[in-house]
């Protein structure tokens, strides 16, 4: 059975732009792909070690652009569940923070789209779940995508970087079902499930491709069976897969997370690169850097 009445119980996407933004940095673009676990991982504490070792490689201050799977959003503007069929809570870590506190805090743009509730909890302690994209850098637009539904809801996200009259490039964060329903195979029909909604993925970012902007995908893919799934093939049909070697992504010893990228010839991109630690998340954070040409 799936969650098909999700959409009802969840609140609207959330964007945030800085009245008074910093200036932009002189450094590399950080691209990063997280599932941050509902608030369990810092983002706090890897920004400082990315900025760090940046430093230390004797780069400038670097921007981010921060492509999040399982933000979190909290509030009365998530309606209540009434006798919908709900997926259970992942429970926060007391100081967990909600994504558009964490956006104002650190005084960036953000864009949230939720996926699913987080929970029955009602009022000012409602939760709800989803893909949110964070950078210090301007965002313009925003767009959801609805994936078909396997078991839960999933709504991947969608943003233009870049500021003014300069759109550098384009970026979307997904994160795809860990299984299908029970009528459609349950775990072992989860990789079908996850490559239709990776078809779908590539049929919205296909639509906007005609302006020749590159474009970075990030996602938690749940690929129980490895970078061999189908729903890997789809998504490099379109964008490169940038390969991190052979470590796992989660704790579980499994690669889940990917990043996608379609840059151009001149501009410059290191290798992607998993972070040593998960920084609080059940995921381990994975960084391109990319330093695009005018």
């Amino acid at each position: 059975m799936s969650f098909l009445s999700n959409r009802h119980s969840v609140g609207p996407p959330v964007a945030y732009s800085p009245a008074r933004a910093a200036a932009e940095r002189s450094g590399r673009i950080l691209v990063v792909n997280w599932n941050i676990h509902v608030g369990h991982g810092n983002v706090a504490a890897l920004l400082h070690e990315l900025s760090r070792r940046e430093s230390a490689n004797g780069y400038g201050a670097p921007n981010f652009v921060l492509l999040l799977q399982e933000a979190l959003r909290r509030g009365n503007g998530v309606p209540s569940p009434r006798r919908s069929r709900i997926p259970r809570r992942i429970v926060p870590p007391a100081k967990g923070e909600d994504i558009l506190d964490l956006a104002q805090k650190l005084n960036w743009w953000m864009f949230y789209a939720p996926s699913m509730r987080n929970g029955r909890l009602v009022g000012a302690r409602a939760e709800d779940r989803g893909n949110a994209i964070l950078s210090n850098l301007p965002m313009s637009f925003l767009e959801q995508i609805e994936l078909p539904i396997g078991v839960h809801r999933r709504v991947a996200v969608m943003a233009t970087i870049g500021g003014g009259h300069r759109s550098l490039f384009r970026v979307a964060a997904a994160h795809l079902d860990t299984r299908a329903s029970l009528s459609r195979g349950w775990v072992f029909g989860g990789p079908s499930t996850r490559n239709r909604q990776a078809q779908a993925l590539v049929s919205a970012l296909e639509k906007v491709s005609d302006d020749g902007l590159p474009l970075i995908v990030g996602g938690d893919l749940n690929t129980h069976l490895g970078v061999h799934e189908a729903s890997v093939k789809t998504v490099s049909k379109i964008v490169h897969r940038k390969r991190h070697g052979l470590k796992m992504t989660h704790r579980s010893g499994l690669i889940l997370d990917y990043i996608f990228a379609r840059l151009p010839d001149d501009w410059e991109s290191g290798r992607c690169v998993r972070m040593h630690s998960p920084f609080g998340s059940d995921h381990y954070p994975l960084v391109l850097p990319i330093e695009p040409k005018d």
